[in-house]
């Protein structure tokens, strides 16, 4: 396929722009010291995957049972039944049947699981 009658009018306004690319690359240089290619790099988020081990679990189980009891307008026999459930809690049972565990919020998720239905609120 042939091309006829390509204008030079539209080769002449792209290179312009290519040029005025240029130039504002070169005013930031020289302004902020970025170069195009800094500018263009991304944020890199790395996510863990590595397991929370018996130790983190403990803390978390521990941590989110405390603030539900402090927290929340429970009854005393529901307050009393997670303090239970606290002092015969076994990470490792937990681990097994719910885990492992890559995030606190995979170990939020068990323990709602765990936990819903030994709270009551007051009325």
């Amino acid at each position: 396929m042939e091309i006829n009658r390509v204008s030079s009018k539209a080769y002449t306004s792209s290179a312009s722009a290519i040029e005025e690319d240029e130039q504002q690359n070169e005013i930031q240089t020289q302004e902020f010291g970025i170069t195009p290619q800094e500018e263009e790099q991304k944020d890199i988020v790395q996510i863990s995957t590595s397991e929370f081990d018996e130790n983190n679990v403990q803390e978390k189980v521990y941590a989110y049972i405390q603030n539900i009891i402090f927290t929340e307008n429970l009854t005393e026999d529901s307050k009393n039944a997670l303090n239970n459930y606290l002092n015969t809690f076994d990470v490792a049972k937990f681990i097994k049947m719910y885990g492992p565990f890559s995030s606190a919020a995979e170990i939020s998720a068990a323990m709602y699981a765990v936990t819903s239905g030994m709270i009551k609120y007051q009325e």
